[in-house]
C-alpha cells in the first residue's frame, strides 16, 4: 500500500492492486490551498464540513462512504465508527466518523476530527500499523489529545495531520507542539509526500513521519 499525503487532513491510499480512496478532501478556499484534482475509486467523509467533504475536488464518480458501516472497495476493507467533533458529545461541532482501511496486510485509521478523547474508540483501533491523528487542537483533540491517542492504541507509525502551516488561511496549532511531546529520535520529518507501506517497523518500534503535502 503507498500512502500519500495530499494536505490538511486528506490523503490518498493505493493498494499494491491499484485500488484508490481519498479521505477527507476539502476547499481550498477554505484551507488556504488549492486541493489537488485527483481520481479515486471510493471518497471517505468524515464530517461534512468544507475542509473534509469537497467532493469537487474529485474527478470522476467514486463512490462516497460518509456513514457508519463495513463495506469494501475491491481488495480494500472499509470499517468507520461513530465518535465526536468536540468535548461535549457533539453539542459544539456534531460527530464525526473514524475510519479504518486494511489493504496488503496494512491496517491504516483515518481519525477524521475527533475533538474527544474516547476510550472505547481507542481501544478498538488499537494496535494498527498506521494513525492518521490531527494534532492542531482548536477544532480537534490538541497536542496532548493526540498523544493521549497514542498512547492509547499503540500505532507502529503516526502521520500528523490538521496543523496549521505557512499557507493555512485559520488558526490552529503547528505540528510542533506535538512533535515536543516525543523524543526527538522517533520523529521523522520526510522531503516526500508518499510513504510506501510495504514493511511497518517491528511491533516494538514507532515513529511519527511529518510527510511534505503533494502539489499537482
Amino acid at each position: 500500500m503507498k500512502l500519500q499525503y495530499l494536505g490538511h487532513s486528506c490523503f490518498r491510499l493505493i493498494s499494491d492492486m491499484g485500488t484508490t480512496i481519498v479521505c477527507d478532501p476539502y476547499n481550498g478556499k477554505m484551507v488556504g490551498f488549492d486541493m489537488p484534482r485527483v481520481r479515486c475509486d471510493a471518497v471517505t467523509v468524515s464530517h461534512h464540513h468544507a475542509d473534509h467533504d469537497c467532493l469537487d475536488a474529485i474527478i470522476g464518480n467514486p463512490a462516497v462512504l460518509d456513514v457508519v458501516g463495513v463495506c469494501t472497495a475491491d481488495d480494500i476493507a472499509v470499517a468507520s465508527y461513530e465518535t465526536y467533533h468536540d468535548d461535549a458529545k457533539g453539542a459544539k461541532r456534531g460527530k464525526n466518523i473514524v475510519f479504518t482501511f486494511v489493504a496488503d496486510g496494512i491496517k491504516v485509521v483515518h481519525m477524521g476530527d475527533v475533538g474527544c478523547l474516547d476510550e472505547q474508540l481507542a481501544a478498538t483501533v488499537a494496535g494498527c500499523d498506521v494513525l492518521l491523528l490531527p494534532v492542531g487542537g482548536t477544532f480537534t483533540v490538541d497536542a496532548q489529545g493526540a498523544k493521549w491517542y497514542v498512547d492509547k492504541v499503540k500505532p507502529k507509525i503516526v502521520v500528523p495531520m490538521h496543523y496549521r502551516t505557512a499557507e493555512h488561511a485559520f488558526n490552529i496549532d503547528g505540528v510542533d507542539a506535538f512533535l515536543s511531546l516525543f523524543d526527538t529520535a522517533v520523529v521523522q520529518q520526510s522531503d516526500r509526500d508518499c510513504l510506501v507501506l510495504d514493511d511497518v517497523p517491528a511491533a516494538d518500534t514507532f515513529k511519527i513521519v511529518v510527510l511534505q503535502r503533494f502539489v499537482d
